[in-house]
């Protein structure tokens, strides 16, 4: 079967999107991997406030991306004046910076940003958005299956099933046959 999955930065780098307001860049700038300072002998970066993040985890992976992930301490965060430009999260009590250092071999992620970038997928993937996303939310947030309740490969199929057949009855009895 030739799939197109979901990509939750499509809309990010498709050129349609560029004018749509919601899908524009916040004006307020963060500050990004470029603006912290790595000094090489200890494995540390420095953030623009000149506190140290020391090494956390050493390789984690991610969607077929390869990270580091270097934190700094909770005090320093907490009294830092730049704390606005740094923090993402608003609950976060200090900065997590993740350094991507790779891809793994086999990365199926970029693979299906490459066949949606490609001429066929710009043309095909729109259709997606339009024909199966909705089903997907239908069943998601008015049928509330948010996570399946049963546990093994058959009965989840079956439940699926289940949950594609009333929406597909639903359909027919609102729709009618066509």
């Amino acid at each position: 079967m030739d799939a197109f999955i979901p990509d939750r930065e499509f809309r990010k780098r498709d050129p349609r999107f560029a004018t749509r307001e919601r899908h524009q860049p916040r004006q307020e700038r963060k500050f990004s991997l470029e603006d912290f300072r790595h000094d090489q002998g200890t494995d540390q970066y420095i953030c623009p406030g000149g506190k140290i993040l020391r090494l956390q985890v050493k390789r984690w992976s991610d969607r077929g991306n390869i990270f580091r992930r270097y934190v700094a301490e909770e005090a320093d965060c907490q009294s830092c004046p730049l704390i606005g430009k740094c923090i993402r999260r608003k609950n976060a009590k200090r900065k997590c910076l993740t350094v991507p250092i790779g891809a793994e071999p086999r990365n199926l992620t970029k693979k299906m940003i490459e066949k949606i970038e490609s001429e066929r997928g710009q043309r095909l993937y729109p259709q997606r958005m339009a024909i199966v996303e909705p089903v997907s939310g239908n069943i998601r947030t008015q049928k509330r299956l948010d996570r399946f309740t049963l546990r093994g490969k058959i009965k989840v199929t079956v439940q699926w099933l289940l949950y594609c057949m009333v929406h597909n009855v639903e359909k027919i009895a609102t729709c009618g046959l066509t």
